[in-house]
């Protein structure tokens, strides 16, 4: 079975303090490339006999699948922290579990925000993690992807690699730390704690399904419903697609034969896309969004190609 990437959970522009185009580049290669490493990883173990294999390579390759593994576990868990006006203070459950756990909401941040800038200029991962012996919750320090409490539930992950911050704070460290803790989403976090899942998102298909569908139907129709300046900034597009950011809509729209079929992406999966798909169902056109829009697309590695001079449009 491949592993593909999970759609992020905010639009990256709207964070306060962390760029655009860091996140992008920590979610498409670093995510997204840990995503593919495992996957290569596991087509290798498939073809190795491990009883005829040599020992060293049987077990090399067993620990950079764990690597591999939990690279992309513990990014999962740091995407899913983050979020637009995110920041202060956990509430409800969660709070008092904390407050229970620390002696104080002050006194756990305080120990949590400490161990991350200890890590500055090093590796590794600082994890808000409740253990499967009591339910307590700890703030685990982690050297490296391999490190963790033992079958403990990660809450919040705290990415110290340098790839999470040099593009945007060099080697500062701990100004990248105080801008993560201000842009923490601490509903989803919550959410987590709790068990919960977010609901499937209607008329929308994952990456794999969406690249079916460009294979199996040369008449497919593809949308690149993403505004200018998201296009401008990323200057590549689906195979054939052609450009409706939200002022050309109607236009496309009436342009297109009823009944055909569309798939429609935008740059992140929210609601630009979902509304351009919404607008060309009204006209009949059988549309649905790709979850994740381009940046879910890129970090699985999938095909682009060159947006044409003055298509960013």
């Amino acid at each position: 079975m491949s592993f593909h990437v999970r759609p992020i959970s905010f639009k990256p522009p709207r964070l306060n303090g962390l760029s655009a185009r860091l996140i992008a580049s920590h979610y498409e290669n670093n995510y997204g490339g840990a995503v593919r490493r495992l996957n290569a990883l596991r087509s290798e173990l498939s073809a190795l006999d491990p009883v005829t294999a040599p020992g060293f390579r049987l077990n090399g390759l067993k620990r950079e699948e764990l690597i591999a593994t939990n690279s992309m576990l513990l990014h999962e868990v740091y995407f899913e922290n983050l979020g637009e006006a995110g920041g202060g203070d956990p509430s409800g459950t969660l709070a008092e579990s904390i407050v229970r756990d620390f002696g104080s909401l002050a006194r756990w941040r305080a120990e949590f925000v400490a161990m991350g800038k200890a890590l500055g200029g090093g590796s590794g991962w600082v994890l808000l993690t409740r253990s499967p012996r009591d339910g307590t919750l700890s703030n685990v320090w982690a050297a490296d992807h391999t490190h963790g409490l033992a079958g403990g539930t990660p809450l919040l992950a705290l990415d110290m690699y340098e790839h999470a911050y040099h593009i945007d704070f060099g080697s500062n460290a701990a100004a990248y730390v105080d801008a993560f803790m201000a842009n923490i989403a601490w509903p989803r976090v919550a959410a987590r704690f709790e068990g919960s899942r977010a609901e499937p998102k209607p008329h929308t298909v994952p990456t794999t399904a969406a690249q079916e569908m460009l294979e199996a139907d040369p008449n497919l129709i593809v949308i690149d419903a993403r505004l200018a300046d998201d296009a401008a900034s990323v200057p590549v597009r689906l195979r054939g697609a052609r450009r409706a950011p939200p002022d050309k809509v109607d236009e496309i729209a009436a342009s297109l034969p009823r009944g055909a079929k569309a798939l429609v992406y935008c740059a992140w999966g929210f609601e630009i896309g979902g509304n351009c798909a919404a607008k060309l169902r009204e006209h009949g056109i059988d549309a649905v969004t790709i979850a994740g829009g381009i940046g879910t697309w890129r970090a699985d590695g999938l095909p682009t190609e060159p947006l044409m001079e003055g298509e960013q449009t």
